[in-house]
C-alpha cells in the first residue's frame, strides 16, 4: 500500500512540474537542451527578468537594444516605480522601457546621447554592456575590484577607453569569458543570450537545476 501510494505521489509531482514549466513559459523551442546558454534563459525568466518573443521562442541570437538591457536591469532591481518622464525626446511616458530608463538615467547607470536623445531602439555592444553592468554593480555598492590582464586577448587593444575597466571587472569577475579563446568582441553587437548568459553568470545561483522541461 505504502509503495502504491508514493508512485501515486511521484506521478502527482512530475505532472505538477510538467505544468508549472508550460504555465511558466519555460519551453522555448529555439533553447536546444545543452545549449551555453539553456540555463540563463530558463533561470532569467523565472526571475522574471525577461520573457520570450513569442511563438514560442526566445530568441537568443537576436541583437539586444538599450531599452532592452536597462528594463532587465530594472526589473532585477524591483521594478521601482517613477513616472516614467526622463526628460528624452525618443522615450515618451507609458512605454513598456519608459521607466527602466528614467530609472537607469537617474541613478547613473547609463546615459543618453545628448540630453534629448536616448536611442532606445539602438542595439547595444558588448562592451557598453558590460560597461552598464559595472555601473549597475557600483549602484548596488558591489565589489567592483577585480581586474583581469587582458593581454591575452588579441582584440584587447580595440576596447574603447572608458570600457577597458568594466571589462576588466567583467572578466575578472567571470561575467565574460570571450567570444573565442583569445577574443572579446567589444564591437560586436550583444545578443540575448550573451545578455541573460552575463547577468546568470554573475547573479545567478551556483546551484541552479534546470525545472523539470518534457521531451
Amino acid at each position: 500500500m505504502k509503495r502504491t501510494v508514493a508512485a501515486f505521489l511521484t506521478i502527482l509531482l512530475l505532472f505538477a512540474l510538467c505544468g508549472s514549466a508550460f504555465a511558466e513559459g519555460l519551453t522555448f523551442s529555439d533553447v536546444p537542451h545543452g545549449a551555453w546558454y539553456e540555463q540563463a534563459v530558463y533561470w532569467a525568466v523565472q526571475k522574471n527578468i525577461t520573457a520570450g518573443v513569442g511563438n514560442g521562442r526566445f530568441g537568443p541570437g537576436q541583437k539586444v537594444s538599450r531599452a532592452q538591457v536597462v528594463t532587465m536591469l530594472w526589473r532585477l532591481d524591483g521594478s521601482k516605480s517613477n513616472n516614467g518622464e526622463s526628460g528624452f525626446s525618443d522615450v515618451p511616458a507609458g512605454r513598456w522601457y519608459s521607466q527602466a530608463v528614467t530609472w537607469a538615467v537617474q541613478n547613473q547607470i547609463v546615459a543618453g546621447y545628448s540630453s534629448t536623445v536616448f536611442g532606445p531602439g539602438n542595439n547595444i555592444t558588448r562592451q557598453d554592456l558590460v560597461t552598464i553592468l559595472y555601473r549597475y554593480a557600483a549602484y548596488k555598492n558591489m565589489s567592483t575590484s577585480a581586474r583581469a590582464d587582458l593581454s591575452g586577448y588579441s582584440d584587447a587593444g580595440s576596447i574603447a577607453g572608458y570600457a577597458v575597466e568594466p571589462m576588466r571587472w567583467a572578466v575578472a569577475s567571470g561575467i565574460v569569458s570571450g567570444t573565442g579563446a583569445a577574443t572579446l568582441s567589444p564591437k560586436s553587437t550583444a545578443t540575448r543570450a550573451q545578455l541573460v548568459q552575463m547577468l546568470y553568470k554573475w547573479l545567478g545561483p551556483s546551484d541552479y537545476d534546470l525545472p523539470f522541461i518534457p521531451n
